[in-house]
């Protein structure tokens, strides 16, 4: 049975699941959300009832169709889940974290900035961050590719974005980004709110790194708006937008909110893929073999460029697998705001839907021997069945910038890959699961040069 919002409440038939005290289910989830999930999947099925604190419904949901229905027939019975609804406190009402109609007019006004031309210019600033990446490379050297990642991705969106070289001007960036990871899993706890008024260690940092990046994001605005003529970068595009009476259609404060959400989001999630990719590759040398074979077939000896990204098939195809195995984005959370019925179970109003792309991306019924790492596997032309792959997410909330990162992903990954072998240290880094999927404590790796 198909899931659908339902407009009266009937008898619940409550979901298979653990039982078990609320707390002791959170303490569980929280100590390792991954582990949790994955055994919650194996033990109880599709659609598992997992009872939280303080009378909060939690389901996850490990069945394609379901979450398809989820995510974009029925997407209008949900409003985000708790964490990022907490999100505003660091992304005010961007994108990331509007809803319904406020929603829809900020997509309306930031899709253009990631139309087919838009996009296409900026690959030449791509290859040149990456460039400039491999540029701090030595022969045998070693590094975190975790933050040399991370380098590589901001340099891309503060060049893009602001037109400005934000990864050497704002460290604070780095720290806001940091300061919200540590307090990410507070936004899960019941009574999260109370915990912002206490004079803890980790809302102190959040606090000072909020407010510096706040200041800098403020100046960099007043800056772009002083140009004349105006700028060519994201962040001058939505200075120029104009509603009907010929005013200004964002404020301040909203392209401020938009451009913390493009800056953060945005480089974060393709930071953690392409660190990802790298571990896979120096894991999979058959791979990493196929990919540098492409490079020399379509590129040659000159650096990747926009024009090549098309023919890049087996690239692409890494940064999927990478994405199906080590999803940045590693659930995405629902709240009803109606009851509604999902396959055989009826959902409270104010329930929330947890749909795991860690586990639905690695199930063997959707996706053939689906430990392996097997890029070939997105060249066959059979795509997965529909809602068992969503990196991206999909309907209305599908990420805006999915196009950019791909592309943005691809030609960093086929630079340094035509120049550099990446060999980690650490060969089994463990997932850290919070705002996005990175590797615990890094991902040291040597630097080889090739030729």
């Amino acid at each position: 049975m198909s899931g659908t919002a339902v407009a009266t409440a009937a008898r619940p038939r409550r979901a298979p699941g653990p039982g078990g005290s609320g707390w002791r289910n959170l303490a569980r989830y929280m100590r390792d959300p991954l582990g949790t999930m994955d055994a919650l999947a194996r033990d109880h099925g599709d659609v598992v009832y997992v009872p939280f604190p303080r009378g909060h419904s939690f389901y996850f949901v490990a069945d394609p169709a379901l979450i398809r229905r989820v995510m974009v027939e029925d997407q209008a019975a949900f409003v985000k889940g708790r964490a990022l609804r907490a999100a505003r406190r660091l992304l005010g009402d961007g994108l990331l974290t509007s809803e319904g109609g406020e929603h829809l007019r900020r997509r309306r006004g930031i899709q253009p900035i990631f139309g087919h031309e838009r996009i296409a210019a900026y690959g030449e600033v791509m290859v040149q961050a990456a460039q400039r990446t491999g540029e701090r490379w030595t022969d045998g050297g070693v590094v975190d590719m975790n933050r040399e990642m991370t380098g590589f991705a901001l340099d891309v969106v503060g060049r893009t974005v602001f037109d400005a070289d934000v990864e050497s001007e704002a460290p604070e960036v780095r720290a806001v980004l940091e300061a919200g990871m540590r307090v990410f899993h507070r936004f899960l706890l019941p009574g999260a709110e109370l915990l912002w008024n206490l004079p803890l260690p980790a809302t102190r940092r959040f606090n000072v790194a909020k407010a510096d990046i706040d200041r800098y994001l403020e100046r960099l605005i007043a800056e772009r708006a002083a140009l004349d003529p105006p700028g060519a970068g994201v962040l001058d595009h939505l200075l120029s937008l104009r509603g009907e009476d010929g005013g200004r259609l964002l404020s301040d404060a909203e392209i401020r909110d938009e451009a913390i959400t493009l800056m953060l989001a945005g480089h974060e999630t393709t930071a953690q893929a392409l660190t990802w990719t790298w571990h896979l590759l120096a894991a999979n040398p058959g791979a990493a073999a196929e990919l540098r074979a492409e490079l020399a077939r379509v590129v040659g000896a000159g650096p990747p460029a926009v024009e090549h990204y098309e023919r890049l098939a087996y690239t692409q195809a890494v940064i999927r697998e990478s994405l199906r195995l080590y999803p940045p984005v590693w659930a995405l959370a629902r709240i009803a705001t109606r009851p509604y019925q999902l396959g055989a179970h009826l959902v409270p109003e104010g329930g929330t839907l947890i749909l795991p792309q860690w586990v639905v991306h690695r199930d063997p019924r959707h996706h053939a021997d689906p430990a392996a790492f097997r890029p070939e596997r997105w060249l066959n032309g059979t795509p997965p069945p529909a809602g068992s792959y969503f990196p991206f997410a999909a309907g209305t909330r599908m990420c805006v910038g999915e196009r950019f990162a791909m592309l943005e992903a691809t030609l960093g990954l086929a630079v340094l890959a035509a120049g550099w072998r990446v060999s980690p240290l650490d060969r089994h880094p463990a997932p850290d699961a919070r705002f996005t999927l990175r590797p615990h404590g890094g991902l040291r790796a040597r630097t080889e040069r090739i030729g």
